[in-house]
């Protein structure tokens, strides 16, 4: 990257303050950057760093007072942290540009795949037969493409991903490594004793611009689809089973399950470590706390957490209560040897 502060401003949409003919080549830390690299202040209790650093440029918020920032250059933006999202983009943008357009000569392609144009095949990517790849997409090594899958356009698959039959994956998706898409749903039944697989013959289809974190696994349906929205974000070592219906723009953080044939709407957040009970319907723009457990349904709007779930604020109130339970125990303790006594 080679930019300058005034391209930059451009870019970012900001207003600089500053050299506008210092050109930029780096991204980096407050605290370890460099007079030729890009910061930014996102959290006020990082000011002292931001005082001292050497960054040639600093996104801070738009609102900011920034006569304490004397000879720096600072861009002043509505939310630093996009901004230097945006930089790092163009960065990683670059270095995919690296990659070369090209079939690796131990990739395994069946003779009916379709490859689009300026696709990059890995070594040792296997592509089944009926498989479609997008233009542009990048297949990194060791990835297992199943029959019938379709990728859209410009879709990056990182090593070790296993992709099954016949899942649809949109535009501009990125699937990090280790994920596993379209693998058997967990179905069984009982019967005279025994436990018997009952086959998942389902599919999964993926919307545009959805990213998938490492170690995720979302199982096919037993029978129709499992669905995820564009726009949605998954953290690493989430598991979504069979069946469930997820809308556009959720958030789902690291370590969260979500049982078979749960429907959540729009715009969800679901924060780490949290369980979600099967064939239950999340409403639209619902926000789970960390480490809760959702037994129930949810309507629009909603914001809850705890185990049993209850409103953010009363949970909240609940476990600043659990903190002090021995003391509470004592003390209850202490006023029954009380009223014992006064009784004896």
């Amino acid at each position: 990257m080679k930019i300058t502060a005034s391209e930059l401003e451009v870019i970012v949409s900001g207003e600089l303050i500053g050299d506008k003919n210092i050109v930029l080549t780096g991204v980096s830390g407050l605290s370890v950057a460099k007079k030729n690299d890009i910061s930014f202040l996102g959290n006020l209790k990082y000011l002292s760093e931001a005082l001292k650093t050497d960054a040639g440029i600093i996104f801070v918020s738009a609102d900011m007072d920034i006569s304490q920032f004397k000879n720096k250059n600072v861009i002043k933006v509505s939310n630093p942290q996009y901004a230097y999202g945006i930089v790092l983009s163009i960065v990683e943008k670059e270095k995919l540009d690296t990659v070369e357009r090209n079939i690796h000569i131990s990739a395994s392609i069946a003779d009916d795949a379709k490859l689009g144009k300026d696709a990059y095949i890995g070594q040792n990517v296997v592509i089944e037969s009926g498989a479609e790849i997008g233009g542009n997409a990048k297949i990194f090594p060791n990835v297992y493409i199943g029959k019938n899958v379709k990728i859209g356009e410009e879709c990056l698959i990182y090593p070790n991903v296993v992709i099954r039959d016949d899942t649809v994956i949109g535009d501009r998706v990125i699937i990090q490594p280790g994920v596993v898409i379209g693998g058997d749903g967990f179905g069984f039944a009982s019967a005279g004793g025994k436990i018997y697989k009952i086959p998942q013959i389902g599919k999964v289809k993926i919307g545009n611009d959805v990213e998938i974190g490492a170690n995720t696994t979302i199982d096919r349906a037993t029978v129709d689809v499992t669905r995820i929205g564009s726009g949605t974000k998954i953290d690493n070592l989430v598991q979504i089973a069979h069946n469930v219906q997820i809308g556009e723009n959720c958030m789902i953080v690291a370590q969260s399950g979500i049982s078979g044939s749960t429907r959540l709407g729009n715009n969800v957040t679901i924060a780490g470590q949290v369980g979600v009970f099967g064939h239950l319907k999340i409403g639209n723009n619902v926000t789970i706390a960390s480490q809760s457990c959702v037994s129930g349904n949810l309507r629009d709007g909603e914001q809850v957490g705890g185990n049993p779930i209850s409103p953010i604020s009363q949970s909240i109130k609940i476990r600043v209560l659990m903190r002090k339970l021995p003391e509470i125990y004592r003390d209850l303790k202490k006023i029954k040897k009380d009223l014992e006594d006064k009784q004896i």
